[in-house]
């Protein structure tokens, strides 16, 4: 099964009118800490943060976050981006009430912007917290509408039918170099500076969020990820864990448990959502 740009236009299918999530994190065989965060909340409430079990959300006018941010920096620096970046954009789409919805794409790009003028202030106040930084790859869900804003290497995928889509472009040194022709795309396992991000969150004062829009079916099933999953583990195993069971408890920790046997090298966070 291959990993694939979703071709998602097709509206003939009813939109969903609940969504039901889980989100599971590890920190991995080799990190000392875990700097990873995500974050599922209810735009029209603002509840949840970080459901570790099955939890079921009627889909609002308002929608749904999902959010997934890796840190890095030393010491604790990059969970400290991690979180101010999660909490500023939640708290910013909680804020905006009806008029995410109204302009989900806008609306989560502001968010997104904001979060690194957040992170960047902090790394400025603070020297000891200098060079943190954070990847973000945050989706709004509405009944018939994914938007997502992606800033680093953390994924959105989509399986619909048994395929997997990839939603997301990584923005690092090597895809930038396989665009322009330099790295061949099999010669990225061996590249010393695979990892290097083009972008982060906070890294400097201007970023640009990678958006996208896909619409939704009943049936489809959504992934937010950090590297930790996407590094070890292939698409045709992720894929395979994603389809292999109808609990997404169980996805969640399988997914998890994917990364952690194949060496765990990083820490590893999920956000699993179906349309009901």
């Amino acid at each position: 099964m291959n990993s694939s740009t979703a071709q998602t236009s097709d509206r003939s299918v009813a939109p969903s009118d609940r969504l039901a999530i889980c989100g599971a994190t590890d920190v991995g065989a080799e990190r000392a800490n875990n700097q990873d965060t995500f974050v599922i909340a209810d735009l029209q409430s603002g509840d949840l943060s970080n459901p570790c079990s099955r939890k079921e959300i009627p889909l609002s006018r308002h929608g749904i976050l999902l959010l997934v941010c890796d840190g890095m920096g030393g010491a604790a620096a990059g969970d400290v981006a991690a979180r101010i970046a999660a909490e500023a954009i939640k708290q910013q789409l909680v804020g905006a009430g009806p008029a995410v919805a109204t302009c989900p794409d806008e609306s989560l790009k502001s968010a997104v912007w904001g979060a690194n003028g957040a992170v960047f202030a902090e790394a400025k106040a603070h020297p000891e917290t200098r060079g943190m930084g954070t990847t973000c790859t945050a989706a709004i869900v509405l009944p018939d509408r994914l938007f997502i804003a992606q800033v680093g290497d953390s994924r959105a995928y989509l399986l619909r039918g048994g395929s997997l889509h990839l939603l997301t472009r990584d923005q690092t040194m090597a895809d930038q170099l396989i665009e322009s022709g330099v790295l061949r795309p099999e010669d990225v396992g061996t590249f010393a500076y695979r990892h290097v991000l083009s972008q982060a969150l906070g890294t400097r004062s201007t970023i640009e969020p990678i958006t996208s829009e896909v619409h939704l079916r009943r049936g489809d099933r959504i992934l937010l990820c950090s590297d930790g999953l996407h590094g070890p583990v292939s698409a045709p195993e992720i894929a395979r864990i994603l389809g292999a069971a109808a609990d997404i408890n169980a996805v969640a920790h399988g997914l998890i448990q994917a990364a952690l046997a194949a060496g765990g090298p990083d820490n590893v966070t999920v956000v699993v959502a179906d349309c009901e």
